[in-house]
């Protein structure tokens, strides 16, 4: 590319002038500057004229800064100071080149703007044509779901044109910074290739130089041509957003202005309609124009949203993969694991997968145009009558299905858009035929053969009559010309309770799902004894929350959400007084749910930090009850202090609560704060942990619980006593398990005079060793403990792994000690006693004989052996 008012091409003319120096001087640098003027006198005229944009739409900041630049600020002329010195000329050569590849590598192509321009323009064309089809759509009578449509229309394009908007200005900006980049480089180069175009000997320098103004030259020429372009389409966007911005106001309006106008009649009278020429057209042109309008609808969604769909199939293959490893690893549980309803569902994994995944894309759905969200409602049958239905009984499903097919063929008229005239009596003659079918059902025949429990077909039968009035009302509001009015009616006596079954139904599953997966092992491991309760309160939250989204949708149909919403709003502003405390109903009702949710959620982050987080970590015993106990507190306080901020009470107005607090535990309460303190230095300390075998008092058990005020140990006859803190920091506490688990234990045993002691201290060392109960680390020890009355005393000693294991061991090694003894004959004798008689009376060998006397002996021996045995045992 050339520079426009051009250069010369070459030295030889000045070499052919050198006797002329001054002269040819002057001439040169008038030569020079005049045609850079004239370059930037055209520059100033391609600069386009600021329009007058849109009335809520300001041009780019960089390009309103441009532009001021452009008419305001001329450069100055450079001079021979401003060159580049020789030896970096080259060094900056190599530079500029780099720079102006990077400025090239960022410039669109000129194909790519051209292609853009036409896109934009018939973008366009577009938007005013369904503009003009919107507002015609305004004029007549549009039913709450079309108004959603055109909003979610009008809302997706302000949406995207704000997007487009947002990018040509920062491109704007961008072209604007690199057009100010090379107009600072290009007075330095024009000023080098002045001060050295006459020297002889570089012309390679001077020729260098002059190709990179050249550069310069074409790389702004080309930047600012862009830059023309692109504000140009900045402000045929600005245009075309402010028009969309227009229309989607006047869809608000009408879409605010709905529920006043459902008690107005719109239309005449049924039979009287075929008098307005303008409802009584034909079907075809309408269905046609419809049909357009809905396939430009889709169309452009789903140009825009690529990504999206393309999300949406991949969470439904993730969705069902989860799916079939539930399925697998119920299929290898027990019925008491896993519950013929769980397997029931889990036995249809591409049901369960999309009502999933339907259930994961209601936010994106409820902003996608009104004919693909009917595309994803209806797709709802599909699980709901695979899964649901083999779930009810089965005479009762004919309710299900009634549901079904009412909701499809709703679904069905909603879609096609017919003459009005048309629409009115079709829409009736559908009500007409959902009437006669809840009437057929509610009869107490059907009724009593559905087999439902008592509360459920209650609850079936106040439903039923519930649309059959909705029905009724509908159908009579269609035929006197209340249109509006008959179709929020019918919307929600027909589409609501297929709804309800839906999300019934995912409900359900998501329950089942629940407690599949808490049975799991990991699920086990993590949450200990604690599954019941969370599927419980999980199950009721879940149905608690479809039932919410549930109303939240019906208000949508009816357009009655917005006004709900902001009647709330201001019955939770109300002010409420008293004396010189003001509040709102909202901070009343603010601080209990903050109170509330706050408790659950320092009850979850505590479990999990107790339970998932500090097992993991290399932490002492007693630390992760430490530390999650200690957070437990942390988190409460917060809590508290985050309920009185929501209440709107500043904390500095408690400086005489304070002092009369203090004066409080002074007194009243010092028994209790001591209790307090007492265990948060238990906490820190860990002279005790959960868990422990203590004797406190003389009362032996395990530590269950260190609590705020007290603390709870179990003794091993099952009972449950509360100890306060302060009694296990000021009186002693014996802890068999502080520092080990290990215990010794000891076994006396007695044998009887002229045995060997050597030989049973061998054998009960041996009996000991034996035993696999015994802990070897250190070994068993047998001792010899003196000299009794009638017995030698031995004692074994041993040591046990586990506190919980001891005493068992303890029964367990005596055994095996007595039968090791009786084996080896070494006898455990009793108490004996020498009984010497002095006199004895002449007459008693006569009544006494020998015989008798020698069997009450024996019989004294066997019971006297025994209770010995036992003894010497003990």
């Amino acid at each position: 590319m050339t520079q426009r008012g051009s250069f010369p091409r070459s030295t030889q003319r000045t070499n052919d002038c050198k006797a002329f120096d001054r002269l040819a001087v002057c001439l040169l640098v008038t030569f020079f500057f005049f045609p850079f003027e004239l370059f930037l006198d055209e520059i100033h005229a391609q600069t386009p004229v600021p329009r007058t944009p849109a009335a809520h739409s300001n041009p780019s900041s960089g390009a309103r800064q441009w532009q001021q630049k452009e008419t305001t600020e001329i450069p100055p002329k450079p001079s021979e100071d401003q060159g580049i010195a020789l030896p970096k000329i080259a060094d900056r050569a190599e530079e500029m080149d780099g720079l102006l590849r990077e400025i090239s590598n960022e410039l669109t192509a000129k194909s790519e703007l051209i292609e853009t321009e036409r896109k934009t323009a018939e973008h366009g064309e577009e938007i005013r044509r369904r503009a003009l089809q919107t507002k015609e759509l305004l004029v007549s009578t549009l039913t709450p779901l079309e108004l959603e449509d055109e909003q979610r229309y009008w809302r997706s394009r302000n949406l995207e044109y704000g997007e487009e908007r947002r990018l040509l200005t920062l491109r704007a900006a961008k072209l604007v910074e690199q057009i100010q980049i090379l107009e600072a480089q290009q007075p330095e180069w024009l000023a080098t290739w002045i001060r050295i175009r006459e020297s002889p000997g570089i012309e390679s320098v001077v020729e260098r130089t002059k190709r990179q103004l050249d550069k310069i030259q074409a790389a702004k020429s080309l930047a600012q041509e862009q830059l023309n372009i692109v504000l140009t389409l900045q402000n045929e966007v600005a245009q075309l957003d402010q028009q969309i911005s227009d229309i989607l106001l006047q869809v608000r309006e009408a879409r605010n202005g709905e529920p006043t106008r459902l008690l107005e009649p719109n239309s005449l009278p049924l039979w009287n309609a075929h008098r307005l020429p303008q409802l009584d057209q034909s079907a075809g042109p309408v269905l046609q124009g419809s049909f357009d309008r809905s396939f430009t609808t889709a169309r452009e969604f789903l140009r825009t949203r690529k990504l999206a769909m393309l999300s949406i199939v991949g969470a439904y293959l993730l969705a069902l993969l989860a799916v079939f490893k539930l399925k697998r690893y119920a299929a290898r549980r027990t019925p008491l694991e896993v519950t013929s309803e769980a397997s029931h569902v889990l036995g249809r994994p591409f049901s369960v997968a999309l009502l999933l995944t339907l259930i994961g894309t209601m936010k994106f759905v409820a902003s996608i145009p009104i004919g693909l969200a009917f595309v994803f409602y209806l797709a709802y049958m599909i699980p709901v009558l695979r899964i649901l239905a083999p779930l009810v009984e089965r005479r009762a499903r004919i309710f299900l299905y009634v549901q079904a097919t009412l909701y499809g063929l709703e679904g069905a008229y909603l879609l096609v858009q017919l003459p009005p005239l048309l629409r009115r009596e079709l829409y009736a003659v559908l009500v007409l035929m959902a009437l006669i079918s809840l009437v057929w059902l509610v009869r107490p025949s059907k009724m009593s053969q559905a087999m439902l429990p008592r509360p459920g077909q209650q609850m079936l039968v106040i439903g039923i009559r519930g649309a059959l009035l909705l029905l009724a009302g509908s159908l009579l509001a269609n035929i006197i010309g209340f249109v509006s009015l008959s179709q929020v009616l019918g919307l929600t006596a027909l589409v609501g309770p297929f709804v309800a079954s839906a999300l019934y139904c995912g409900a359900r599953v998501l329950a089942l799902i629940l407690g599949v997966v808490l049975r799991t092992h990991c699920a086990r491991a993590v949450l200990n004894l604690r599954i019941d309760a969370i599927e419980r309160w999980g199950s009721r939250f879940v149905m608690l929350g479809a039932s919410l989204f549930w109303l939240k949708l019906m208000l949508q149909l009816v357009t009655f959400y917005d006004s709900v919403i902001e009647v709330s709003t201001k019955l939770l502003r109300h002010p409420i007084s008293f004396e010189k405390i003001h509040f709102t109903l909202g901070d009343a009702l603010g601080v209990p749910l903050i109170l509330l949710g706050g408790y659950f959620l320092a009850s979850a982050f505590t479990f999990l930090l107790k339970n998932v987080v500090l097992p993991k970590l290399p932490l002492q015993r007693g630390v992760p009850y430490a530390i999650s106990t200690i957070t437990y507190y942390v988190l409460l306080l917060l809590v508290a202090l985050a309920a009185l901020s929501g209440a709107g009470i500043e904390l500095n107005r408690f400086t005489v609560l304070t002092g009369a607090l203090g004066v409080g535990l002074g007194f009243g309460l010092q028994n209790i704060v001591n209790n307090f303190v007492s265990g948060l230095i238990l906490l820190v300390e860990r002279p005790i942990h959960v868990g422990d075998t203590v004797d406190v008092g003389g009362l032996v058990g395990i530590v269950r619980r260190i609590g705020a005020r007290s603390s709870t140990v179990v003794t091993f006859q099952g009972a449950e006593v509360i100890v306060p803190n302060s009694n296990l920091l000021s009186n002693q506490v014996i802890n068999w398990t502080l520092s080990s688990q290990w215990r010794r234990v000891d076994v006396p045993v007695r044998v009887a005079y002229g045995t060997d002691p050597e030989r049973v201290i061998k054998l009960l060392v041996a009996v000991a060793e034996s035993y696999p109960g015994v802990l070897l680390d250190r070994p068993p020890m047998a001792f010899f403990m003196g000299f009794g009355e009638s017995a030698l005393n031995f004692e074994l000693r041993f040591w046990s792994a586990w506190q919980d294991t001891w005493f068992q061991l303890q029964s367990d090694v005596t055994v095996a000690v007595a039968k090791a003894l009786r084996e080896a004959g070494i006898e455990i004798p009793f108490p004996q006693r020498d009984l010497h008689l002095r006199s004895l009376d002449a007459s008693m060998p006569e009544n006494v004989s020998e015989k008798d006397i020698r069997a009450a002996s024996t019989d004294d021996s066997s019971s006297t052996d025994d209770s010995s045995e036992r003894n010497a045992v003990s």
